[in-house]
Order: C-alpha cells, then structure tokens, then sequence
C-alpha cells in the first residue's frame, strides 16, 4: 500500500507544465557555428565555422564550437561579454550559448 502510495505522489509531483526553470529547446533559435554554440559533428566539425572545431567536454556533458588557444592567442569572450579560460589542452570551454545545433 505504500508503495502505491509513493508512486501516485510522485506521479502527481512530476506532472504540470512549469512556467519556470529549463528552456524548451524547440524555441531557440538554430547555432550558425560561432565560438560556444552547441555542435554535433565531433570528428569533421562541419557544423562549426573555421577554425573552430567541435569538441565533446565529456566532464560537463556538453559539445561546442572551440577554437584553441595559448599565451599569444586568448580566447574570445562568451555570449555575455565574460572572458574564457584557456584550458589545459589548449581550447576554450565556456557555457554553450542558447541555440539548437
């Protein structure tokens, strides 16, 4: 019985549409292959523009367009104007920006 109970709880818990929280990617509008938007093509890099490639950050389980960089090249700053990190292989990784790839 109160596993029953625990199910319809969570049933009712789980259900609604939430004004609030995610955005529904089906609104967002499609990545043209700039610097941090979001990309499918790991291995051609064909949805990203050049010199940029695709490149999986598996630790935070997202693809993006990256260029690489180093002391003499910085990275470009993110959708919001915040300056990038260059990482320890050389790319830069911010937050994918706000588009479909």
């Amino acid at each position: 019985m109160r596993s029953i109970l625990f199910f319809v709880a969570l049933l009712i818990g789980c259900g609604g549409d939430d004004a609030g929280g995610t955005t529904d990617a089906a609104n967002l509008p499609a990545c043209t292959g700039v610097a941090y938007d979001s990309c499918t093509d790991t291995t051609a890099s064909s949805d990203c523009t050049a010199p940029l490639t695709c490149r999986l950050f598996m630790g935070d389980g997202f693809t993006i367009c990256t260029p690489t960089c180093d002391a003499s090249n910085p990275c470009p700053p993110d959708k919001d104007g915040h300056a990038v990190a260059c990482n320890m292989m050389g790319r830069c990784k911010a937050q994918p920006n706000a588009c479909n790839p």
